[in-house]
């Protein structure tokens, strides 16, 4: 910040004022940087001493002429002798001098440097605490029988909780932060749903908390060149992790945790066995682009995809998403998550075969209500192909058609007549 005012410094060497403050010298000596010749120089005030080493901090200089006057009155006194020092138009009372506290630079700065470390050590304290209790709450969580993925996402809660400044002891602030953050409606329940568990580790009594309803949505549903262009962008890691999503309908969870036991790569099926979200395990039919994919994947892990792989998988695949949305300029890939894989697979699934039944076995659910979802959305892509039969007798249509054959229509070729029958091709991955 400039000194000019009123009796402005000026450089020695040039007569310039332009002068810039320019930090302190080894006995804390106030130094001066002109911008003109940039000659750095030092200057002693003849405002006496004690005055002038005050007059750095405001603050400090009123606190010392009136302690019990506000900043307005202050501008307002008016005394015998006085006199106004550079631009700051406060008042200086010569006969009241003598009596001024004196206030060393020195002094100053070591006090604010104590105060910024016992702020930082308090700050140190207070966050290993807060770590200390997101361990003991994770091991209450497990304890209670909740799933890895569940105790991460709630103690992930906990802590944007802690990071907003809301008081976990207090019940109230809980409520006053999840109401004023910027978030869906999802998010909010899972943050009050977080700290109802907490509540109990910590035995908080816990009034009555808010019921934030979510909205239900139709997920989006990518086309599967999408899907494939995707697949194809995705380096040596990625790549068969989302063919895998593609072809076994999983949860992105249910893939990480597959392990080599779970796959019979010679009879081409996957067996999802840690299902989760309490799903049905189940066994699925794979490809061979998805088979030669998985030998190539080093053994090195008891996972297929090893150990902790979840947040890394993630992190590659919106990277991936972010570089193909650009390089295609299609702004639909940003909206693909690893869920996408899930509902295409239903949604493609049911468009098929228009078993609802056989869209639940295939996804895990337990309740058909969970599928349901699937009834409302409509197919992407055309691939309506059937398989077609011909009939010249009676007993070779009825067996066409307890083979799920549908009759089309009669052809008339000399003296035969022909049925013609057909049957909807089954979707299975290539």
């Amino acid at each position: 910040m400039t000194t000019e005012s009123a009796n402005s410094l000026a450089c020695p060497s040039c007569g310039s004022r332009r002068i810039w403050k320019a930090g302190f010298d080894a006995k804390r000596n106030q130094l001066f940087l002109c911008k003109n010749c940039f000659r750095r120089f030092q200057v002693k005030l003849n405002v006496g001493s004690q005055v002038a080493e005050s007059l750095n901090s405001m603050s400090q200089f009123r606190n010392s002429v009136v302690s019990f006057a506000s900043e307005k009155s202050l501008d307002q006194l008016s005394f015998e002798g006085s006199e106004y020092i550079g631009s700051h138009k406060l008042p200086i009372v010569a006969k009241n001098l003598n009596a001024l506290p004196s206030y060393s630079r020195e002094r100053g700065a070591a006090e604010m440097q104590q105060q910024t470390q016992t702020n930082r050590t308090q700050n140190r304290i207070a966050e290993q605490t807060f770590k200390g209790q997101l361990i003991q709450f994770a091991f209450f969580l497990k304890k209670t029988g909740k799933s890895d993925t569940t105790i991460i996402s709630q103690c992930g809660s906990l802590k944007t909780l802690y990071n907003t400044g809301a008081n976990l002891y207090d019940p109230e602030s809980i409520k006053e932060i999840v109401a004023l953050k910027d978030c869906s409606n999802g998010t909010k329940r899972n943050l009050v749903n977080a700290y109802k568990n907490f509540a109990k580790f910590a035995k908080v009594l816990l009034p009555e908390m808010p019921d934030y309803k979510v909205k239900t949505r139709l997920p989006f549903i990518p086309t599967e060149s999408e899907l494939d262009q995707l697949i194809a962008c995705a380096g040596p890691k990625l790549q068969p992790y989302l063919q895998t999503l593609k072809e076994t309908f999983a949860r992105s969870g249910e893939v990480a945790a597959l392990k080599w036991r779970d796959l019979n790569l010679k009879g081409h099926v996957i067996t999802i066995n840690d299902a989760e979200k309490n799903s049905n395990p189940r066994q699925i039919e794979i490809s061979d682009k998805l088979v030669t994919m998985l030998n190539r994947i080093p053994r090195t892990s008891e996972l297929v995809f090893g150990e902790n792989v979840s947040k890394r998988m993630r992190q590659l695949f919106h990277w991936t998403r972010t570089r193909l949305s650009y390089r295609t300029q299609n702004p639909r890939i940003k909206q693909i998550h690893l869920h996408s894989f899930r509902h295409w697979g239903a949604t493609m699934l049911y468009h098929d075969t228009k078993d609802i039944l056989l869209v639940m076995v295939r996804l895990g659910h337990k309740s058909i209500t969970s599928t349901q979802i699937y009834l409302k959305l409509l197919q992407t892509g055309n691939r309506d192909e059937y398989t077609s039969k011909i009939a010249t007798t009676l007993e070779e249509a009825q067996t066409l058609i307890d083979s799920g054959f549908e009759y089309v229509t009669d052809m008339q070729m000399g003296k035969m007549t022909y049925k013609l029958f057909r049957k909807k091709k089954l979707w299975r991955p290539h």
